[in-house]
């Protein structure tokens, strides 16, 4: 797998059975150079009550990236829409502890942590 920054960012939707429910799974690196369309998405209107985005596949992200993931805290935040991060790598871990994002983003190991929490 290329990852190098320039590398085209990979959104695939997850289909649930939930109307209410986005889950979009991110592949390939996230970065300044490929986040347009990852913004978009996260910014469109109206929310739904639950979004959850797969890292999974996240081989690492630059920090136009980790300010989106907080934008997407910061919209839902005081709402009833509910939304998760699920399955970062060490490298990502590593990136939301160094940034202090961790204590208030909301990460999960699993897809099926996240949905049993945010259920």
């Amino acid at each position: 797998m290329d990852t190098s920054p320039t590398q085209a960012l990979v959104l695939q939707d997850v289909p649930d059975a939930r109307p209410d429910v986005k889950i979009v799974k991110l592949i390939g690196p996230v970065t300044f150079h490929n986040i347009s369309e990852f913004q978009e998405l996260i910014h469109k209107k109206p929310f739904p009550l639950v979004f959850i985005v797969d890292l999974s596949e996240v081989p690492y992200i630059d920090s136009a990236a980790l300010g989106s993931f907080i934008s997407i805290h910061v919209a839902r935040e005081g709402t009833d829409c509910k939304y998760a991060f699920v399955g970062p790598n060490e490298r990502l871990r590593n990136l939301f502890e160094l940034a202090y994002v961790q204590s208030f983003l909301v990460i999960y190991d699993s897809m099926a942590e996240a949905e049993t929490h945010l259920a």
